[in-house]
C-alpha cells in the first residue's frame, strides 16, 4: 500500500503526519537509514489522532484502518487521503533519514506479506522496488543545532521526476505521460515509492535512478561509517530559511542529483558561503533547472512545486556553484518505441584525469598530474557538469575529455570555487565532484576507484567541517583561496582496506 508525509521535514520529537491509502488496513512501522545497506528498524508508532482512519491496539501494535472510496487522483493536487497523526515508541528520532513503513495486516494484526513479517520481526529491509511503494521518506531535522555539517535531501528533484498520478516534469515513455509545470508534493513518491519510466543504470541495478536509495542512501551510509554527523533538513527547508539556519554550520553537503532549486535556495547558500560556509557538492545536474513553490505560498504549508525553465539564464549557476550541466553533458539511453523499452544504457568508460596532484584535495590517494581515475567504474556520468567557457575563475582539480555523442557535448569537470560575493575576508568555499555517480561509487567497497572517491570525500569534508581546519584556512584565504598548503596537512589518508 502507498502512504506519503503531509510535510517535507519534521523536527525531531514532533509527531508525524503521514497520509495513508483510502480501504487499507495496516500497521506502521519506522526505519533508519545508517550505515548498512538496509534500513534498521527503531520500532513501531503511537497512534495520537486520525481523520478517516480508526485505530486499535492489538497485542501492544496499532492497526490501523482507512475509510472513504479509492478515487482517481491527479499528479498535480493534493490527494487528500486519510491521515493518522503517529508518534515513534522510543523517546525521540535523532535528526536522520527514515521510512515510514505500512504494511498490511489482517484483522488479528497479523502481516500479510513477507515485507510486514519483517517489520514485524524488526528484521532490516532493503528500501528498494517493490517493496518501497509501501514507504515514505521522513526526514528529521534536529531541534538545534548539534553538528557542523548540514545535509539537505532533494525533496524536490524526487518529485520532479515521479510521475504518479499521471505526470511530472518530464515525458514518462514507459507510463506514456507528458510532461508538465506542477507537481504536488502531496502525493506518494517523494524519494521513495517513487514512479518512474527513467533509463535503469545498468552499473546499479538495485535501484533506481531518481530514488532515494540510488542517491542519498549510498551518501548517508558512507558518512555514518566514517562517523562524520550530520542534521538533515530537505531543500524545502532551505528554501524557507526559517527551520535551516544554515548560519549555525560550517558546511552544507549537496549530493547525488539535487537538480532542481528555487532562488530563495541559491540566496540562502549564497549568504552562508559570503559569511564563511563551505558548499561541498557531491552531485551532478546541480542546480541546473528554477523552481518556485507556488505563486502564493504559505512558508508554513508548501504543497506544490513549478517549473520555470529549462535552465537558469547563461547557466548563471556556475556564478555560485562553479560549474553547470549547460557545460558539460549527459547519456541516458535510447526508448525503442518498437520495442517498448529502454535500449542503449551504458556509456563509454570515463573517468577524471588529474591536473593538480598536489592539492589537499587529494592528500593520501597517491594520484599524480595527467593520471585518470574512475573510467573503469564509469564514474563519470550519467550527467555530467563542466566549467564555462568563460573563465569564471574555478580552479580545475581534475577533467574528462570531451563527452562526444552525450547531450550537450561539453566536457566534465570536478574542483574548487570561490563564488564572487563582494570579497568578504572570510568567505567560505565551494567544492563541486561535477557528476550524479559519485554516491554510487562511495557506496560500493568493490569498484577500483572507491578508495580514491572515498579519500577525495573525506578530504573535502573534513576540511569544510572541522572547526581548527576552517580558523586556519580563513588566513590563507586572505591571501590565496586556493592554497595547496595550510588545509594539506590535515588531510591524513583512510584505510584503504576499509574504504
Amino acid at each position: 500500500m502507498q502512504l506519503y508525509p503531509l510535510q517535507t521535514s519534521f523536527t525531531a520529537g514532533e509527531q508525524l503526519d503521514l497520509a495513508v491509502q483510502p480501504r487499507s488496513r495496516f500497521s506502521i512501522a519506522i526505519y533508519q537509514q545508517q550505515d548498512e545497506e538496509s534500513l534498521i528498524s527503531v520500532g513501531g508508532v503511537i497512534a495520537t489522532g486520525t481523520r478517516d482512519v480508526t485505530a486499535t491496539l492489538i497485542d501492544g501494535k496499532y492497526v490501523f484502518e482507512s475509510s472513504r472510496q479509492r478515487k482517481p487522483v491527479r499528479f498535480d493536487s493534493d490527494w487528500n487521503w486519510p491521515t493518522i497523526t503517529v508518534k515513534p515508541e522510543m523517546e525521540e528520532l535523532e535528526s536522520g533519514a527514515y521510512a515510514a513503513i505500512a504494511y498490511e495486516v489482517g484483522p488479528n494484526g497479523e502481516p500479510l506479506t513477507d515485507l510486514g513479517r519483517r517489520c514485524a520481526a524488526r528484521l532490516p529491509v532493503f528500501a528498494g522496488p517493490p517493496e518501497s511503494d509501501s514507504m515514505a521518506l521522513i526526514v528529521v531535522r534536529p531541534r538545534s543545532p548539534v553538528a557542523s555539517i548540514a545535509y539537505v535531501v532533494p525533496i524536490a528533484t524526487y518529485h520532479a521526476y515521479n510521475s504518479i498520478g499521471g505526470g511530472c516534469f518530464y515525458g514518462d515513455p514507459v507510463y506514456r505521460t507528458h510532461p508538465a509545470l506542477k507537481v504536488s508534493l502531496l502525493r506518494p513518491g517523494g524519494g521513495l515509492g517513487i514512479q518512474i519510466g527513467h533509463a535503469e543504470d545498468p552499473y546499479d541495478r538495485r535501484s533506481p535512478r531518481q530514488h532515494f536509495t540510488h542517491w542519498d542512501a549510498k551518501f548517508i551510509r558512507w558518512l555514518s561509517s566514517r562517523h562524520f554527523a550530520c542534521d538533515f533538513y530537505t531543500d524545502v527547508d532551505l528554501h524557507r530559511g526559517t527551520d535551516l539556519d544554515l548560519t549555525q554550520y560550517r558546511c552544507m553537503l549537496s549530493v547525488g542529483h539535487h537538480e532542481y532549486w528555487s532562488q530563495q535556495m541559491r540566496d540562502h547558500v549564497a549568504r552562508f558561503i559570503a559569511g564563511g560556509g563551505n558548499l561541498a557538492v557531491f552531485s551532478g545536474n546541480t542546480c541546473y533547472r528554477p523552481i518556485d513553490f507556488g505563486a502564493n505560498e504559505d512558508p508554513q504549508n508548501i504543497r506544490e512545486i513549478n517549473r520555470l525553465g529549462d535552465a537558469w539564464p547563461d547557466f548563471n549557476e556556475s556564478d555560485l556553484i562553479g560549474l553547470s550541466y549547460g557545460y558539460g553533458g549527459g547519456t541516458y539511453g535510447v526508448w525503442s518505441r518498437f520495442r517498448r523499452k529502454w535500449v542503449k544504457t551504458g556509456r563509454e568508460p570515463i573517468g577524471f584525469t588529474v591536473q593538480r596532484a598536489d592539492h589537499w584535495a587529494f592528500a593520501g590517494t597517491h594520484l599524480e598530474d595527467g593520471q585518470t581515475f574512475g573510467a573503469e567504474d564509469h564514474l563519470v556520468g550519467y550527467e555530467a557538469d563542466g566549467v564555462p567557457t568563460n573563465s569564471n575563475g574555478f580552479m580545475t582539480l581534475a577533467n574528462t575529455s570531451r563527452l562526444e555523442g552525450w547531450e550537450v557535448g561539453g566536457a566534465g569537470a570536478m574542483g574548487l570555487f570561490k563564488p564572487d560575493l563582494g570579497g568578504a575576508l572570510h568567505q567560505g568555499m565551494v567544492f563541486n565532484c561535477g557528476t550524479t555517480d559519485w554516491p554510487r561509487i562511495l557506496g560500493d567497497s568493490g569498484a577500483g576507484s572507491h578508495a580514491i572517491v572515498s579519500q577525495i570525500t573525506h578530504n573535502v569534508i573534513r576540511k569544510f567541517s572541522a572547526a581548527a581546519d576552517q580558523d586556519a584556512s580563513r588566513e590563507i584565504s586572505a591571501l590565496d583561496p586556493f592554497a595547496s598548503s595550510g588545509w594539506g596537512e590535515h588531510c591524513v589518508p583512510i584505510d584503504a582496506g576499509n574504504a
